[in-house]
């Protein structure tokens, strides 16, 4: 792996018959957990794809497709019987580097999705494509991208969906040829996908629902040593029960038992991503056991107890007998950013082509917040596009254990996002931070260029069962002297409300850069990725959304 792989920050729609606009959401916690769990053999069913072989330093991006693979098949009631190959999906690894790692063009502008305001919003890249034209492939990448770009309704795309007659997504470049059977490709070929909406915004992908910020197992504490998260291990259990695969970040292979495939990892920092497919709480720990150059067992290779996940990595046969696969001790010290995502049956959406209401566009965000200790709201304000009805709406959270109130205006005052007429409110409770999709309790119809606003009170349990006040504040940095983040936020937008007013966000975009390097400046970032000063941070409009029902899908 190259220095860029190694330095990762790891933070729908298909043809189907139409029903109902309604969506299940997924249990709570179980009380109880079986001992093991693998989504390859779960019920008799297979509900895992098969592995895949990463050319670049993309693994961030087949992380999350298998992960958001196994979701989407499993909601879907898609397994096959255990054995089989299930390749019923085949999500586009390629499809999410190109456009998260490029900003938006003119060309992008679509109604009813990409506004023009956000035109610019994104990665610029033209200084490390002038070096080497497929840069974006190597630079490596964050793990809640995905959560970024689902919610924004732009994928998972399938590798197989056609445009202008061939398959643009698949992974491989231009020039590929098939030699032996095989695809035949390279690094040096032209891995290129165009700028334009047409590309950018096939009608293809599933229906998100959540995506799932889970706590790690591997923790540090205020002296900044590893401390043990239980809670991270079944976090992760439970979304592995639910039928959701589950993308983590790891040093790999850095302490590695190679009889066993058996990773355990007492020093270093996470350096891929992978996708987690499984767990056993009875996988021996001897099976992690090194010896040293005197034949002797270290003990210290050898975790506190038993316990692994079965990790699907993206290197091929490499793995445990040829499989593709390895184990991953529970109390790893490495692993890091957990994320899942739950999709929905295809059969239960009514409305297949949503618009999007939306600014926030810059999908490599970051998850910045501040914790207010009076009363503290966001909101964004939006225009309707044409006649449309409003019935779900999307925000995120950062925090675990966060309470979101939600109000919903039509023709509010300008700058007075909760006023004019209350159409709609409730309120939600999440577990874990990321993307959450809400379904109103009515449907509101709007007409071309109607106002309306989505106001959110968020508060936060913290560890003290105090409850507090919070925001979120969407961001990226610069990465390298070569990439640079760009941040579109147009007056009248988004809006804060502290201290009993509300203040355009346009106005605290230096204040709330700051605020957000002083948070990451604490992260143990590898160099690459590090904002060398407030200037670095590109910050983003509030991650709020309203998704709608066109005129013409009525």
């Amino acid at each position: 792996m190259n220095k860029l792989i190694s330095y990762l920050l790891i933070i729908i729609i298909l043809t189907t018959t139409l029903t109902s606009c309604t969506f299940e959401k997924s249990d709570e916690v179980p009380v109880d957990l079986p001992s093991s769990v693998d989504l390859r053999n779960y019920d008799g069913q297979n509900y895992v794809t098969p592995v895949k072989r990463q050319l670049f330093g993309d693994c961030w991006s087949f992380g999350i497709s298998a992960a958001a693979e196994i979701s989407y098949l499993y909601a879907n009631g898609m397994g096959v019987p255990t054995g089989q190959v299930n390749d019923a999906v085949d999500f586009s690894e390629k499809y999410n580097v190109w456009y998260v790692y490029h900003d938006i063009t003119e060309d992008d502008v679509i109604l009813g999705k990409v506004r023009a305001s956000q035109v610019g919003e994104g990665y610029d890249v033209s200084k490390a494509e002038n070096k080497y034209a497929d840069a974006v492939y190597t630079i490596g990448g964050a793990i809640y991208s995905g959560s970024n770009l689902y919610a924004s309704g732009f994928a998972p795309v399938d590798e197989s969906v056609s445009i202008n007659g061939e398959y643009p997504y698949a992974y491989k470049g231009k020039y590929s040829e098939v030699f032996e059977g095989e695809v035949q490709y390279s690094p040096d070929d032209d891995w290129s996908l165009p700028l334009n909406a047409t590309y950018r915004n096939p009608l293809s992908a599933p229906f998100f629902r959540d995506s799932f910020l889970l706590p790690s197992p591997a923790t540090i504490d205020e002296n900044e040593e590893y401390k043990f998260n239980e809670s991270g291990v079944t976090a992760i259990k439970t979304e592995l029960y639910k039928g959701h695969g589950v993308a983590v970040a790891a040093l790999v292979y850095g302490t590695t038992n190679y009889d066993h495939w058996a990773t355990y990892n007492r020093r270093g920092i996470a350096n891929h991503v992978v996708t987690i497919v499984g767990y056993d709480d009875n996988y021996p720990k001897e099976n992690f056991a090194l010896y040293t150059t005197d034949s002797e067992i270290d003990i210290d290779s050898i975790p506190p107890t038993d316990g692994a996940f079965i990790i699907k990595n993206s290197y091929g046969e490499e793995g445990f007998e040829n499989s593709g696969y390895f184990y991953l001790s529970y109390h790893d010290h490495t692993i890091s950013y957990p994320i899942s995502f739950e999709f929905d049956s295809t059969d239960s959406v009514k409305c297949q082509k949503p618009n999007y209401d939306q600014y926030d566009m810059l999908m490599i965000g970051w998850n910045g917040y501040k914790e207010y200790e009076s009363e503290t709201k966001i909101a964004n304000i939006f225009d309707a596009q044409m006649d449309e009805t409003l019935y779900q709406i999307i925000y995120k959270t950062v925090l675990p254990d966060t309470s979101v109130h939600y109000e919903i205006y039509k023709n509010p005052t300008e700058g007075v996002p909760d006023s004019g007429k209350l159409l709609a409110k409730g309120d939600n409770s999440h577990i874990w931070g990321g993307y959450h999709r809400i379904d109103l309790k009515k449907e509101y119809n709007l007409k071309k260029g109607e106002i309306y606003s989505i106001v959110l009170t968020m508060t936060h349990r913290a560890t003290d069962e105090s409850i507090i006040f919070t925001d979120v504040i969407p961001y990226a940095s610069n990465i390298g002297p070569d990439v640079k983040a760009n941040g579109i936020i147009n007056k009248g937008e988004s809006f804060l409300f502290s201290n009993g007013n509300w203040t355009d966000m346009s106005y605290l975009v230096n204040s709330l850069s700051k605020h957000v390097y002083s948070q990451s400046i604490k992260e143990n970032l590898p160099d690459d990725f590090k904002a060398l000063n407030s200037n670095d941070i590109a910050i983003d409009n509030y991650p709020i959304k309203g998704i709608l029902i066109p005129s013409s899908e009525q």
